[in-house]
C-alpha cells in the first residue's frame, strides 16, 4: 500500500479545491437566495449542483492536459498553439452547455448567467491547465526518481561484484599457499583448513545477489575467515569479536572480512609487532567499530586502494550515511552505521 497519493487522486483533490475557491464568494449569499422553482427553500441545491459541475469541469481539464502533455510532448510553437486551441474549443462547448442548463433555472438573468459562467469557467480552465502541467512534471520526476533508484541498486551490486572480484584472487592465492605449507608441515590441520575455506567460498557465492545480510551470518563467515588467517599468521594475528549476541542488525555482505583483510594487508604482522583486530559496537553512537594498531608497512602494499572507498559508497547508497575513518593514538578505526532490521 503506497503512502503517497496517485496523480489522479491529486487531480481530484485539486479539482475540488479549485471549485470550492471559485464558488466561495457565493456561500455567503445562500441564506438570502431562493430557488424560483421551490419557493421558501434556500438555494443550497443549486449551489451544490454548480459546485459538482465545476469540480468535474476542473478534474476533466486537469486529466485531459496531463494526458496530453504526457503522451504528446509540446516540442514546437505550432503544437502548443494547436493544443491550446483544442482546449479552448472544449472549454467553450462545455461552458456553453452549462449556461443553457442554468438559464432554464434562471431565465430572468441570461447575460449575467453567461458572463459569470464563462468568467468562472475560464479561471478554472486556466488553473486546471497549470495543474495538469505541474502533475506532468511531477510524474516525470517520479519516473526519474524510480529510474535513479534502480540505477543505484545496480551500482551497489556492480560495486559489490567488483569488490568481490578484486579480493578473491588475493585471498585464494594466500589460502592456497597456506594450505600447501600445512600439507607439508602439519597435515593434520589441512582438513579443518579446507573445511573453513569451503565455508568461506560457499558464503561468498551465496551472497552474490544480496545487498544486506543478518549480522549473525556475517560473523559466522568472518569467524571462518579469521581461522584461515590464524593458520597463516599464527599467534602474530589476533581477531577479537566483542559484538553483542544476536543483535537485530543487517550489514552489507563481506564487510567485516574486507576490513580485516584491509588491516592485514597494510600493517606489519610479526612476532615483534603482532596485530590485534578488535570488532566492537557502540549502541549509543549507532556504529560498529573495527580497529587495529596503526603499524603501516615500510613499503605500500600492491593494490587498487579502492576497498574502503567502495565500501563507503555501498554504505552511503544503502543508508545515506558514510563510514567514518579515524587514526588516533596509533589506532586505526573504521566505524560503520548500524542498520536495523525492519519490523
Amino acid at each position: 500500500m503506497h503512502s503517497r497519493f496517485s496523480l489522479r487522486q491529486i487531480a481530484a483533490i485539486a479539482a475540488i479545491l479549485v471549485a470550492l475557491l471559485t464558488n466561495l464568494p457565493l456561500i455567503s449569499l445562500l441564506p438570502r437566495a431562493r430557488l424560483s422553482l421551490f419557493q421558501g427553500v434556500p438555494d443550497v441545491l443549486f449551489f451544490v449542483l454548480r459546485f459538482l459541475f465545476y469540480s468535474a469541469f476542473a478534474f476533466f481539464f486537469i486529466e485531459f492536459n496531463r494526458w496530453g502533455l504526457t503522451r504528446r510532448p509540446m516540442q514546437g510553437a505550432l503544437q502548443l498553439i494547436g493544443w491550446l486551441t483544442v482546449n479552448m474549443l472544449l472549454y467553450g462547448v462545455i461552458i456553453g452547455l452549462f449556461v443553457v442548463l442554468v438559464m432554464k433555472t434562471l431565465p430572468n438573468y441570461p447575460v449575467l448567467v453567461a458572463f459569470t459562467a464563462y468568467f468562472r469557467g475560464f479561471f478554472i480552465w486556466l488553473v486546471a491547465l497549470l495543474i495538469g502541467y505541474f502533475l506532468n512534471v511531477l510524474d516525470q520526476n517520479r519516473t526519474m526518481l524510480a529510474e535513479n533508484e534502480r540505477l543505484k541498486q545496480q551500482t551497489i551490486q556492480a560495486q559489490f561484484n567488483a569488490l568481490r572480484d578484486q579480493l578473491n584472487p588475493h585471498f585464494l592465492f594466500n589460502s592456497l599457499n597456506t594450505l600447501s605449507s600445512l600439507i607439508r608441515e602439519h597435515s593434520e590441520l589441512s582438513q579443518p583448513f579446507v573445511q573453513k575455506l569451503s565455508q568461506v567460498l560457499r558464503y561468498s557465492l551465496q551472497v552474490q545477489q544480496q545487498k544486506l545480510v543478518p549480522i549473525a551470518e556475517e560473523r559466522q563467515f568472518t569467524a571462518a575467515f579469521a581461522f584461515l588467517l590464524h593458520m597463516r599468521f599464527g599467534e602474530q594475528l589476533r581477531i577479537i569479536d566483542e559484538l553483542p549476541d544476536n543483535p537485530p542488525w543487517l550489514i552489507p555482505p563481506m564487510t567485516l572480512q574486507l576490513l580485516i583483510e584491509n588491516a592485514v594487508k597494510h600493517n606489519v604482522i610479526s612476532r615483534a609487532r603482532p596485530l590485534t583486530i578488535l570488532m566492537q559496537s557502540d549502541d549509543a553512537g549507532g556504529v560498529i567499530r573495527v580497529s587495529n594498531p596503526y603499524q603501516p608497512k615500510a613499503e605500500p602494499t600492491d593494490g587498487t586502494g579502492t576497498g574502503l572507498a567502495n565500501l563507503d559508497t555501498r554504505i552511503k547508497l544503502l543508508t545515506g550515511q558514510s563510514i567514518r575513518i579515524a587514526c588516533q593514538h596509533d589506532t586505526f578505526t573504521v566505524s560503520l552505521p548500524i542498520i536495523l532490521k525492519q519490523a
